[in-house]
């Protein structure tokens, strides 16, 4: 064989050669991690307006006070670490691996985010509303009633719709999971 024959079958070789296109991939990543950066915002402001009120109120002073602020508070931290944890978990994700290898992240993923979505975050709801129900006792004691069932209602609507909007994102994490697994 000449070195011509040579040159000519790597030219042809190589002229089939074809990158991945990984961009899909990496726009999915991305849109992941500003959805999630949504949510530690969204925590994180939650979290500085119930520390804020924990001090308006001087919570400190009195033991009931202190055990509703403190459960709602540290709920908010324990979910807004879990999100910074989830965060750097799916920033280690490498966009630049076999499809196999880059699913296989995914899906573990979202394994984990599952584990999350029915066992951990249901818990610390639990927790956070026994939290909510002692401040609502006091507030039902000091508050004019008027301004107690306003409170109240605009507590129970808030958590209605934070509760969609788990359940949304947890449905289209779990359709995802689905979609890998079954791929």
């Amino acid at each position: 064989m000449e070195f011509k024959d040579i040159q000519n079958t790597w030219q042809q070789q190589s002229g089939k050669t074809t990158i991945p296109d990984f961009t899909p991939a990496q726009q999915k990543l991305q849109k992941l991690r500003k959805e999630q950066r949504i949510t530690q915002l969204i925590l994180g402001v939650t979290g500085i307006i119930l520390i804020v009120f924990f001090f308006y109120i001087s919570a400190y002073k009195y033991s009931g006070t202190l055990l509703g602020m403190l459960l709602m508070i540290s709920v908010v931290v324990i979910r807004v670490f879990i999100e910074i944890r989830s965060r750097q978990k799916l920033r280690k994700i490498n966009v630049l691996l076999t499809l196999e290898d880059f699913k296989g992240q995914l899906i573990h993923y979202y394994q984990n985010r599952k584990i999350l979505a029915f066992r951990t975050i249901p818990i610390l709801l639990i927790v956070y509303n026994l939290g909510v129900g002692i401040m609502m006792y006091y507030f039902y004691l000091y508050l004019s009633r008027g301004f107690f069932y306003y409170v109240l209602i605009s507590y129970l609507v808030s958590f209605v719709v934070l509760f969609y909007f788990i359940r949304k994102q947890v449905l289209n994490e779990l359709s995802i999971l689905k979609a890998l697994q079954e791929s």
